[in-house]
């Protein structure tokens, strides 16, 4: 009916596989996984994966891809791009995950939940930046961060004083004061 939309804009790559459907190690095809999707990318617009004749059938799909050229479906109805978040957003689906190879060792993907994430960040309010950085810092992060939900404000206060125990009272100090 419509050659363009049908067939002009049609995207096909061997990385748009099913759960439970694996690329095999072949080099050439890896190349592919990643060459395909990012020239569709470049010559469709990166929400090519919205135009009809490229989205999934029967089903919503789900991921922090959004914005840009060629939004054609409702943009995720302006849900939070990033993760995680704590307004049920797309998460980590088990059943799609590769299953395990044994090379030399067992190949799975990485679980950074346990990871240091303080500590280089303290080390650069402590010890890099001076104390109106400091305060301009500070400033900035309590000033974007007034207008958002108490428990995301405690959240991220908690996880700036894991930092440095200053930096998080500053940061609860200032949303204290814009509260009154």
């Amino acid at each position: 009916k419509n050659y363009f939309a049908e067939v002009e804009q049609i995207a096909f790559a061997p990385s748009h596989l099913v759960p439970g459907i694996e690329a095999s190690p072949d080099k050439m095809l890896q190349g592919r996984l990643f060459s395909y999707a990012d020239t569709h990318r470049h010559r469709l617009g990166t929400n090519y994966l919205q135009i009809p004749v490229n989205c999934p059938y029967n089903t919503r799909v789900r991921t922090y891809q959004r914005d840009g050229p060629q939004a054609v479906d409702s943009n995720h109805e302006g849900a939070p791009n990033y993760f995680p978040n704590s307004f049920s957003g797309p998460d980590l689906t088990p059943r799609a995950l590769e299953h395990q190879q044994t090379f030399s060792g067992e190949v799975a993907r990485y679980n950074n939940a346990d990871d240091d994430n303080f500590t280089q960040a303290g080390i650069f309010y402590r010890d890099v930046l001076k104390p109106e950085e400091k305060t301009r810092l500070v400033q900035n992060l309590a000033g974007h961060m007034k207008n958002a939900q108490e428990f995301i404000q405690k959240r991220a206060v908690r996880n700036f004083s894991q930092a440095d125990p200053e930096y998080g009272r500053r940061i609860q100090e200032l949303l204290d004061a814009y509260k009154q």
